[in-house]
């Protein structure tokens, strides 16, 4: 008799960008234990016992067990290994003579092992492992390192290695760390990052030569107080100043976040007494659209970040802000209430009426909308009402509303965007303190018109296809004159001259100056883009502005500018070829013939971590400079760093670096000495040294930051290591 048999489904595919996670998992037993699963060459035994050799090899609940030979006892569910031993168990691999291993409770033992944690690159040997539930390995008479298999460079001793792959960590006790078969530093305890998570315990000590502070060491401290919250105390002790003890504590919150740094030095020998830093910031945001923040900082005294800072950036620091605000943002509009003081590190000697510090906004609300294409027409309105204060100048409260009516007409090769404004403004201001009329007011129309064409032809730019642009463009502006010499002068100043401002209507920044203009710009730019990827390559513009009536508004004490026409910009930015990038910037003035400033940049970069940067910056009367800077192989472990910053103007140099970089296979020894120099102090010298041990940390007082500042396009010559991907945790 044929029995038929009933047709089975048809299996349906699908295609799947990646394995997601909870496909290709074991099948659980009747018990919900997972199943045991064996392959070998031959397969003996009987009810108690089961002998697999030839390529033997047992998988259960994600550990996998070969060997040339194992023995798996049923009764006691325990496997015996011999020959050619490998235990896979999340990422760590084992090898050995022989192992002892329980399948279900992945728990056993493996004499004379060598092991290996892939995602980290970490690899070592031990007198004997053992497995230990929840995935841990209890290594004794354990050696460590992130070394190539043949590189001794460096390694960790330990009498007690415990590596958790949970909880990224391996923990050794009496561990000893050897750099060049030499031991350079012992401790009882010692924790090797085996990932990315964070956890308490003391950092690598950094030390450091500086001019102003002598020997510095510092060993921070950090605090994993929760997932969202961590703190580092820092001690720096300084061979001249004493101890200054740093403190951050940062949080970060679904809706808000920030950060608070508080530093402190109770008794600076060379300063004479006690010294602080506090820095304060916070940002809140919700899906309400109510946003605020602060953001305060405050010194004990004008000199501090002179004799802390450790860079030019942060020692010449004038104005430290002490703010806070509070905002509602919707979709069409957004208003805020902000409160701006400020402490200016100045001289009063130099500066006794503080002119140099900037009027405080106590306090400043602002009220904005925009809504585009309403009919084609594209609505704004800008608004604001502040009271100025300042311990020695005029103090007072101004209201602008400035309201906006725009009409873009579009098109894939041409553009005209007409556009009208009204701005008026208001003021109070105290008439024990100001000339003239105390409530004065001013109001005036702005008018502008923005047209430009887009052309376009393919081109060959060495050897790739591009595209290259011509687009012309014409900007008119008018506003008629207001006289505003009895008007305060709280927050305007004359807007730097570029690209960008030759497109805008005034040329003061600031609500207290709205220039007359009766003005038009015109602009050339080219541009030629990568046609496969989009990508542009070069950028040239050309561009001038055409006075049409005198300028009558200037700030107070300011002079009228009687050209009638502006200087002439140029610009020229991109990569000239894959390996010299340019960067050129001119303004020249027509009437006198001469470029008045100039800006010109080269960098040739024709392979990582090689990169030469020529740079020349030039501003009549006031800037002269030479930049010259370089990270660059002087063999294929050796490379140098550079960099000079020459004042042609002053006869001195303003910034110095010089140092090397040692590229071993598994650390990077890092050099440099840096010195600037402030406009009134004495110049600054230190000396940055550090050795990094490739996954294990840094000691020493790395240089990164200032090489990264100081050459630009400077980069790691041990690049940071890839992060593991799923399956590296799989075999």
């Amino acid at each position: 008799m044929v029995h038929a048999q009933s047709e089975a489904p048809a299996l349906a595919l699908r295609t799947e960008r990646a394995l997601g996670a909870g496909r290709g998992v074991a099948p659980a037993g009747a018990l919900g234990v997972p199943a045991l699963y064996t392959r070998a060459q031959n397969v003996s035994g009987t009810d108690e016992i089961l002998e697999l050799t030839g390529g033997a090899e047992v998988r259960k609940g994600g550990a996998v067990l070969r060997a040339d030979r194992i023995i798996y006892t049923i009764a006691t569910d325990e496997l015996h290994g011999d020959g050619h031993v490998r235990v896979f168990r999340d990422g760590a691999v084992f090898s050995g003579p022989s192992v002892t291993f329980k399948p279900d409770a992945q728990t056993g033992a493996m004499p004379g092992t060598q092991f290996n944690y892939v995602p980290r690159n970490a690899h070592g040997s031990a007198r004997l492992a053992e497995f230990l539930p929840g995935e841990i390995a209890r290594l004794t008479g354990a050696e460590i390192s992130t070394c190539p298999v043949d590189d001794r460079s460096w390694w960790v001793k330990a009498n007690d290695l415990v590596i958790d792959p949970l909880d990224e960590v391996a923990r050794a006790r009496g561990a000893s760390l050897y750099f060049e078969g030499v031991p350079v530093f012992a401790t009882p305890y010692f924790q090797i990052p085996l990932g990315e998570r964070r956890r308490s315990g003391l950092l690598t000590p950094s030390f450091g030569i500086n001019s102003r502070l002598g020997a510095e060491v510092s060993l921070p401290l950090y605090l994993n107080i929760a997932p969202n919250r961590d703190v580092t105390v820092t001690p720096n002790v300084s061979s001249r100043r004493g101890l200054l003890l740093q403190n951050e504590f940062r949080y970060l919150e679904p809706n808000w976040r920030g950060a608070i740094e508080f530093d402190t030095i109770p008794h600076d020998r060379v300063f004479g007494g006690s010294r602080e830093h506090i820095s304060a910031q916070n940002e809140y945001a919700d899906a309400r659209g109510v946003v605020g923040g602060w953001n305060y900082n405050r010194v004990s005294d004008d000199q501090f970040f002179v004799d802390f800072g450790h860079n030019i950036v942060t020692a010449t620091q004038n104005v430290l802000p002490q703010e806070a605000y509070l905002g509602y943002n919707q979709t069409y509009w957004n208003s805020a209430l902000r409160v701006t003081k400020n402490q200016a590190l100045i001289d009063l000697a130099a500066d006794p009426q503080q002119l140099g510090k900037p009027y405080e906004r106590v306090p400043q609300w602002t009220l904005a909308a925009l809504r585009n294409d309403v009919a084609g027409f594209d609505l704004a309105v800008a608004s604001e009402a502040t009271r100025f204060d300042h311990p020695t100048q005029e103090p007072g409260s101004r209201l602008i509303v400035n309201p906006s009516l725009a009409y873009p007409l579009l098109a894939p090769a041409w553009f005209v965007v007409p556009k009208v404004q009204w701005h008026a403004t208001w003021y109070d201001l105290d008439p024990a303190r100001h000339v003239g009329d105390a409530t004065p007011a001013r109001s005036l129309p702005i008018a502008s018109l923005d047209a430009g064409l887009v052309f376009e032809r393919p081109t060959d730019w060495f050897g790739v296809n591009s595209l290259q642009t011509l687009e012309p463009r014409l900007f008119y502006a008018r506003i008629p004159f207001r006289d505003q010499t009895n008007l305060p002068n709280f927050d305007s100043a004359l807007a730097d001259f570029n690209f960008a401002q030759l497109f805008t209507e005034n040329v003061f920044v600031g609500g207290d100056r709205i220039g007359q203009a009766n003005q038009l710009t015109a602009a050339l730019v080219s541009r030629v883009i990568e046609t496969d990827s989009g990508g542009e390559r070069l950028r040239a513009a050309l561009g001038q502005r055409f006075y049409f009536s005198p300028q009558e508004v200037t700030l107070p004490g300011g002079t009228p500018r009687t050209d009638k026409e502006s200087d002439v910009l140029f610009a020229l930015s991109g990569s000239i070829t894959r390996s010299w990038l340019a960067d050129l910037a001119l303004d020249h003035a027509t009437l006198q013939n001469q470029v008045v400033q100039a800006s010109v940049g080269i960098r040739y970069q024709p392979r990582p971590a090689s990169v030469i940067n020529l740079a020349y910056r030039y501003k009549i009367g006031e800037l002269e400079q030479i930049d010259l800077s370089t990270q660059w192989p002087l063999s294929a472990r050796w490379y140098t760093l550079a960099r000079v910053n020459y004042s042609i103007r002053d006869g001195r140099t303003v910034e110095t670096l010089a140092g090397f970089e040692y590229k071993s296979g598994c650390w990077v020894a890092r050099f440099a000495a840096q010195r600037f120099a402030t406009l009134a102090e004495k110049p600054t010298t230190a000396v940055f040294f550090s050795i990094e041990l490739n996954g294990l940390g840094s000691v020493g007082t790395s240089p990164l930051e200032a090489l990264q500042r100081n050459i630009p396009g400077y980069q790691l010559i041990n690049p940071p290591p890839r992060e593991p991907g799923r399956f590296e945790y799989y075999e």
